[in-house]
C-alpha cells in the first residue's frame, strides 16, 4: 500500500447528491406528453375563432390541398403554443423552487466580500 491510501472504505459519490423523488420523473413525462396535446387543442380552437372573428387573415400560401387545408397552420400553432406551455410550466417550477427550495448558500460557503479594491490614482 502506498502512503496516500487509506484503510477506510470509500463512500459512493451518489450519497452526497440531493435526493429527488422518482415521482417527479413521471410528472415530467406526463407534462411532456400533455403539453403538445394542449397545444393541438388550442390550435384548433384558435383557428375556429379566427374563422369567425377574422383576427388575422390566413395567407393562401399556408393552405394546402387535401382533406384538411389548415394542416400546416395547425402544426405551426401547435408548436408555438406547446413552447409557450412549456415556458409557463418552467416559470412555475422556477418560482416554486425559489420559494420552497434549498438556500442559495450552504453551511460551508463563505459570505460575499464587500471589498471593492483601493482607489486608483494616476
Amino acid at each position: 500500500m502506498s502512503r496516500y491510501d487509506s484503510y477506510q472504505e470509500k463512500r459512493p459519490v451518489t450519497d452526497d447528491k440531493i435526493y429527488i423523488h422518482p415521482i417527479w420523473r413521471g410528472i415530467g413525462f406526463a407534462l411532456l406528453i400533455f403539453a403538445p396535446i394542449m397545444g393541438y387543442a388550442a390550435s384548433i380552437l384558435l383557428i375556429d375563432l379566427n374563422k369567425t372573428n377574422k383576427w388575422i387573415p390566413v395567407p393562401k400560401d399556408l393552405l394546402i390541398s387535401g382533406s384538411d387545408p389548415y394542416l400546416l397552420i395547425k402544426i405551426i400553432i401547435t408548436i408555438v403554443v406547446a413552447f409557450i406551455i412549456f415556458l409557463l410550466f418552467q416559470l412555475i417550477t422556477f418560482f416554486l423552487y425559489r420559494v420552497a427550495g434549498p438556500s442559495r448558500y450552504g453551511p460551508l460557503d463563505v459570505p460575499r466580500v464587500a471589498y471593492r479594491g483601493k482607489k486608483f490614482k494616476r
